[in-house]
């Protein structure tokens, strides 16, 4: 795509006039207007002599229509480059809005990168994104089957009081700390007064909750996350 230039409008323009003497199309189309460097008035017909014509109105009228086309063919060009992420400059506000961005949890915190993001729903795919950022981490997915809690599937004598269905899929994120730069904290947590519950460790695990944050936009809802530490 090429955005034509002033004097490639003027001369599309004057292709247009209609034919004739009183439009200068019998004689090559108008002529460019310049103003006189001289009078010629000053010099003797006979011993100086020009076939130059004479630079017409007409000329000059369609050369100033031609800036204005000139100017509104510019901000056309300039909205064609708009469309793409990768030329986008203009309204790039626009462009963020529609993404979403910013976004501290999104898993894509440059628009063009997420604007070319495919996704997925690999574990390997959830451990590329999360190296992005800075956090190392494994999955393990885990399938269970539920037809037990299906209509007209339950068996005699195998249901348990204050039994749970258990989940159709969980996905295990286990998390190196020491590989992930994006950590930062301590491994294990002080309980806080009045939040101990009897049976509970008297230490607390390390705090994941950027990944959290990350994971929760790309996993599928449909699955469970239980994250460990290594």
């Amino acid at each position: 795509m090429r955005c034509p230039t002033v004097s490639e409008t003027l001369a599309s323009l004057l292709a247009l006039l209609p034919r004739g003497r009183a439009w200068q199309s019998n004689d090559g189309g108008p002529e460019p207007y310049r103003d006189a460097p001289f009078d010629p008035l000053s010099f003797d017909p006979l011993a100086f002599d020009t076939d130059s014509r004479q630079g017409s109105i007409l000329y000059r009228f369609w050369e100033a229509v031609a800036h204005v086309v000139n100017f509104a063919n510019e901000r056309l060009c300039a909205l064609a480059l708009e469309m793409f992420c990768a030329t986008q400059s203009e309204t790039r506000d626009l462009w963020m809005a529609e993404y979403g961005l910013p976004d501290a949890c999104d898993p894509f915190p440059d628009l063009c990168t997420k604007v070319a993001a495919q996704g997925g729903t690999r574990c390997e795919y959830f451990a590329d994104v999360a190296a992005r950022v800075g956090w190392s981490i494994t999955c393990i997915e885990e399938m269970f089957r539920c037809s037990q809690a299906l209509a007209g599937k339950a068996r005699a004598s195998r249901a348990r009081a204050g039994g749970a269905v258990r989940p159709s899929c969980r996905l295990i994120i286990v998390v190196d700390v020491a590989g992930s730069p994006a950590f930062v904290g301590k491994l294990t947590r002080t309980p806080l007064a009045g939040r101990l519950r009897a049976g509970q460790r008297l230490s607390c695990g390390p705090s994941l909750v950027p990944l959290h944050c990350l994971l929760e936009r790309m996993v599928p809802a449909h699955m469970e996350i239980d994250y460990r530490v290594i």
